[in-house]
């Protein structure tokens, strides 16, 4: 009877550990995350990470961040048209804001990672179609199950995310 009861003990912990694992970033995210992350260098002059109005801590809680998995659910069909939470794993964010507006979002990076390759060629689709008629503010640069999406607030900003997704790209290849 105590080798069943153990067997019950050891598979209740199994599938709550798993549970509550599917809720975090993966280790394999936090690797890429820090590769692809925003370092405080790769801001451009005249622009610092933004300050966090109140109102946003609830999705971002802090800048740069990944963001939570509710903040994954709230966020998806804001991101782009049709985004589909159940699609993305993770996304780290780093918000941009000039100096004289800590709370803009003047420059905005978001890397989404895919739960696989199905769903990201989903995902990327949506992003690609967006990207076509956001050129002039939109940075789209893909591969296999990750996006790296960079938004310009306004269009005489376009430069510096074309500079940061530059720096980006060669982190990524």
């Amino acid at each position: 009877m105590k080798m069943k009861n153990g067997s019950i003990v050891i598979y209740v912990s199994v599938i709550l550990t798993l549970g509550i694992a599917m809720g975090m970033v993966y280790s394999d995210d936090t690797s890429l995350f820090k590769i692809l992350a925003i370092a405080p260098e790769d801001v451009p002059q005249g622009f610092v990470f933004g300050t966090i109005p109140n109102f946003a801590k609830k999705v971002f809680t802090a800048n740069p961040c990944v963001v939570s998995p509710d903040g994954i659910r709230f966020l998806a069909s804001r991101l782009y048209p049709e985004g589909n939470a159940n699609n993305i794993k993770s996304i780290y964010v780093a918000i941009m804001a000039t100096e004289a507006r800590p709370y803009g979002d003047d420059l905005v990076y978001y890397l989404l990672v895919f739960k696989d390759s199905k769903s990201a060629s989903v995902e990327i689709k949506k992003l690609q179609d967006y990207y076509q008629y956001n050129k002039d503010r939109i940075v789209l640069i893909t591969k296999d199950t990750i996006a790296l999406l960079l938004f310009a607030d306004d269009v005489d900003n376009y430069k510096y995310i074309a500079e940061l997704g530059r720096k980006l790209q060669e982190r990524l290849n």
